[in-house]
């Protein structure tokens, strides 16, 4: 639990913004469209709907480089992703995450980014819309 307070405080201070490592989310919040990116060669788009099933794209500036689909579910602070069909990057990309609720918006961090330390505005996935 201090590596992750530690990755999400480096999140808000390179952000300049108040990120809430020990929120916990509802099922019923999570359901919208989530966007994780540079704006350039990764622009990552998951849409989490309220009957429990995913879908994401991976796209950059040549094009889409990986599709995928599935189910997810909350398990405690975890948002938890079985993939059905996926390729390309998005191939084993969506394992799980952590729920976070970073400049009041609800997001979450894939749990390998948030292992290795690799937490920064780019990488959290933030919601964009809400189903």
């Amino acid at each position: 639990m201090k590596k992750l307070c530690f990755v999400l405080w480096v999140l808000a201070s390179v952000a300049g913004c108040a990120t809430d490592a020990t929120w916990r989310a509802t099922r019923d919040e999570l359901p919208g469209a989530y966007y994780s990116g540079d704006g350039l060669g990764r622009n990552v788009y998951v849409v989490l709907r309220a009957d429990g099933s995913y879908t994401s794209e991976w796209d950059g500036c040549l094009g889409v480089y990986g599709t995928g689909s599935g189910t997810w579910h909350l398990n405690g602070d975890q948002v938890v992703f079985e993939s059905r069909a996926a390729d390309g990057h998005l191939a084993q990309y969506l394992t799980h995450a952590t729920t976070i609720r970073h400049d009041g918006v609800i997001g979450f961090a894939r749990h390998e980014d948030v292992k290795r330390e690799r937490v920064d505005e780019g990488l959290v996935f933030l919601r964009q819309t809400k189903e």
